[in-house]
């Protein structure tokens, strides 16, 4: 995405403790990355606190220390891809380089309501790349697990969004990092 173009892990500024924390244990992951392992990041956060950027530097710093390239994508526009591949029946190479490819960005997972298609897609992506140790690295606004009931609602939860067992995959395939600050746009 050109708005990311310049995005690395020397331009991004951490604002508080969380955002910090964030960078170092992304240059830990990068400098210890292994395509073997499977082993992937999850950043949750709120709207505008960086995660895209964190997770586009980190894929641009693995393929500049390791030189393993690997694949971005909005989960939405992913999606929407596949559907109008598979509409024409050309899904087959596409879908082989989403599920194969060493690295992955799912960014803004779970930012739509989903289909039963579309929730089944996204399930079979990460449970292949699960059971193939693909490095997955995932952006969301949603929180990995249900909050206490509120008086007006239960706050939004991916595992509402694309069942607990995706989640549980997520857990274990992935370190979570949950990114808190205002929105820098």
């Amino acid at each position: 995405a050109k708005r990311y173009w310049n995005a690395n892990l020397d331009t991004y500024h951490p604002k508080n403790v969380s955002q910090n924390r964030a960078l170092l244990t992304i240059r830990v992951f990068v400098h210890n990355f292994n395509p073997e392992e499977g082993k992937g990041l999850t950043f949750v956060g709120s709207p505008g606190v960086g995660k895209t950027h964190l997770a586009v530097a980190t894929l641009k710093a693995i393929y500049e220390k390791k030189g393993i390239r690997g694949y971005f994508f909005d989960t939405k526009d992913l999606i929407f891809r596949l559907k109008h591949l598979m509409d024409e029946g050309k899904d087959t190479k596409f879908l082989k380089t989403v599920l194969n490819s060493p690295v992955l960005v799912l960014d803004d997972l779970g930012s739509e309501r989903l289909s039963d298609w579309q929730r089944e897609l996204i399930s079979y992506i990460i449970t292949y790349r699960y059971n193939n140790l693909k490095s997955t690295i995932i952006t969301t606004n949603y929180s990995l697990q249900r909050e206490e009931e509120s008086s007006v609602r239960i706050s939004a939860d991916l595992a509402s969004r694309l069942g607990e067992n995706v989640v549980s995959k997520i857990y274990e395939m992935n370190e979570l990092l949950v990114i808190k600050g205002s929105d820098l746009r």
